[in-house]
């Protein structure tokens, strides 16, 4: 049985040449079937005819609001079916169908950076996590941490309750956290110095289904 690959990847800033050129790069390597960029900061209006040529035909969209936000799913109708059954700002959930594999759902997420619009995100999720009944994979930029280890800041400003809250939003909606490789951090200010944070921001959490579902998935 093919091994199911799907790219998440918050580009923050589509459409130059050297997203293009990475984007390409990263296509020849990891071959995914599913393709789902966060913070795009540009309309898919522009960018459309160049993931055609890339074969991802088909797509469901939430652009961003000025330059705010964004979330692009795109897929390969030759080697999977996907069916969006609700977009919003800060989430896409669709169904995913290949061969060989039970149908099961993902959450492509891109959540607000503001503490109240993200608290709508949760309170939509757990919603979700009530009735789910398929194998359920939620992932994205979630912009909040779950622990002080994934954030290096010297800011004295730190809330030691945010990833508390965090957790306690994860485990309303039965879901776990499926882990990374690579550096720990996801997102930094690009500052220097003091003035630099760093943050790991991005995951992919799972309920129990597609966990069993997807034992070698990383």
């Amino acid at each position: 049985m093919d091994l199911l690959k799907l790219l998440f990847w918050n580009c923050r800033g589509a459409g130059n040449k050297t997203f293009k050129h990475n984007l390409v790069e990263i296509l020849r390597s990891h071959k995914p079937e599913i393709l789902i960029l966060m913070e795009t900061k540009i309309t898919f209006s522009k960018m459309g005819n160049f993931f055609t040529r890339l074969g991802f035909t088909a797509s469901t969209i939430v652009d961003p609001i000025g330059r705010v936000g964004g979330i692009w799913l795109l897929w390969d109708t030759t080697q999977v079916n996907v069916r969006a059954s609700s977009v919003g700002p800060q989430v896409i959930h669709a169904t995913v169908h290949k061969e060989d594999y039970e149908e099961w759902v993902l959450a492509a997420v891109y959540a607000s950076p503001n503490p109240l619009l993200r608290a709508n995100l949760w309170n939509e999720l757990e919603e979700v996590a009530d009735s789910m009944d398929k194998p359920w994979l939620v992932a994205g930029d979630f912009n909040d941490f779950a622990n002080q280890s994934e954030q290096r800041s010297y800011s004295a400003n730190q809330s030691s309750t945010q990833p508390q809250k965090f957790l306690e939003r994860i485990n309303n909606c039965n879901l776990m956290d499926l882990g990374s490789s690579g550096p720990r951090m996801t997102w930094t200010n690009n500052r220097q110095g003091l003035a630099n944070t760093m943050e790991r921001l991005d995951r992919a959490l799972c309920n129990e289904d597609w966990r069993t579902m997807f034992l070698k998935s990383s």
